[in-house]
């Protein structure tokens, strides 16, 4: 039976933690953010998370890393305890969200992770910092929100990576179908600012089509890499650097065909004026 563990409303969202007797799970309102296996506190029973360790892929060297939208702080805690050679910066619009990723899931304190409170792509306009990877995980609800998608947004990333950086989001939406043209344009305007875009629609543990929403998991960067090269370093766990679980059969999600995009618009900025709404919500 789920038990409500934590209640509180904070400036941003209504925040709820519960679990059961193996999991224990953060929601936003009414959607789940982040999930923790109580026995064992870097597993999760989310899928997404798990797929951003692709980057490394793309980047095995990686060893700076900026997570944008903490959530329950899956990702974090993963990496940090996988990659001891990793330092990370987080970046949380909710200080409640931080507090509650201390106590009830497990995020370690560690001179390794760096915690920071405020805007995400404030922070990015603020610091110095270069990345190897930037990982994009804020939601605004169920969409990410519009500031963080666009080609500024995107080329003010670009500017934080090192050579061979790559940026990753995680979205929920639709590959293809009538509500696939946020995600389209998303992959376009990606496509606009990097030489190369890798699609993985997560397939779920029921089979659906790409015309149904699922959670897409997007890595943009100027590598030049053939598929082929990719699937392999996946199949093989980056030279069994990666742990995730099932990660060896991540490449099977792989979009392989064309993507449409010529029917949807690149996302831009809005004027100042018409920039309206909270700054971006966290994932």
């Amino acid at each position: 039976m789920r038990r409500l563990v934590h209640e509180i409303r904070s400036p941003f969202h209504r925040i709820t933690v519960h679990e059961d007797d193996r999991v224990r799970t953060l929601r936003f309102e009414h959607n789940p953010q982040s999930s923790m296996l109580i026995d064992d506190p870097f597993e999760t029973d989310i899928a997404y998370p798990g797929y951003f360790h692709i980057a490394l892929a793309l980047k095995p060297d990686a060893s700076r890393v900026l997570v944008l939208g903490l959530g329950g702080g899956s990702v974090v805690k993963r990496m940090w305890r996988d990659y001891p050679d990793m330092r990370l910066d987080a970046v949380e619009l909710d200080p409640a969200v931080v507090d509650i990723a201390r106590e009830y899931f497990a995020l370690p304190y560690d001179d390794r992770i760096l915690v920071s409170t405020g805007d995400g792509r404030e922070f990015l306009e603020s610091t110095d910092g270069r990345y190897d990877l930037i990982l994009v995980d804020v939601f605004d609800d169920d969409q990410v929100p519009h500031r963080f998608v666009t080609e500024e947004f995107l080329r003010l990333a670009r500017d934080h990576l090192v050579e061979g950086g790559v940026v990753a989001y995680n979205f929920i939406g639709q590959v293809r179908g009538d509500l696939s043209r946020p995600f389209r344009s998303i992959y376009r305007t990606a496509h606009n600012v990097f030489a190369r875009v890798w699609v993985f629609p997560i397939r779920p543990e029921v089979f659906i089509t790409l015309t149904e929403e699922r959670n897409i998991v997007l890595f943009a960067t100027d590598v030049a890499m053939p598929a082929e090269d990719l699937l392999a370093r996946i199949a093989d766990r980056v030279g069994g650097r990666v742990t995730v679980p099932g990660f060896e059969r991540f490449g099977d999600d792989l979009h392989v065909g064309p993507i449409r995009s010529g029917d949807v618009p690149f996302l831009v900025d809005d004027p100042p004026k018409r920039r309206r709404g909270r700054r971006g919500g966290t994932a």
